[in-house]
């Protein structure tokens, strides 16, 4: 778990995976009902989060039709910046293919070579068992 900022509201929060918005962010955007209290929040917060997840399926689906697609190429095509595809792969919602030879990220705790997120498996394990 890391420390990070939220996209929208700016407050700090414990980020544990997925998009980066603090649990009341989150929240607000996920209530069937608008209070007059928080209907300029919520409006507020809505739009962010919907690009960026629509931006999320649309370059997951561009990937399922060119899994041999570079980061440059994902990005020129997607109109997304590859930092923000780096953002997504260490979240672990995308990964590096096996046929990426040099694309690779190394565990931050000891050092392997890994597809997605922050640790290898096993460091993973070590960390909650």
């Amino acid at each position: 778990m890391e420390v990070q900022v939220c996209k929208n509201c700016r407050r700090l929060f414990n980020y544990v995976h997925g998009p980066k918005l603090c649990p009341e962010c989150i929240k607000s955007t996920s209530k069937d009902e608008i209070t007059k209290e928080n209907s300029e929040k919520v409006s507020r917060i809505k739009p962010v989060f919907t690009e960026d997840e629509e931006k999320y399926e649309q370059v997951k689906d561009y990937i399922m039709h060119y899994p041999k697609a570079t980061i440059v190429q994902i990005s020129e095509e997607n109109g997304i910046s590859p930092m923000k595809l780096l953002d997504w792969i260490r979240e672990d919602r995308l990964e590096f293919s096996e046929d990426s030879k040099d694309a690779w990220f190394e565990c931050v705790s000891c050092g392997a070579k890994i597809k997605s997120g922050r640790y290898c498996n096993s460091c993973k394990i070590k960390q909650h068992g």
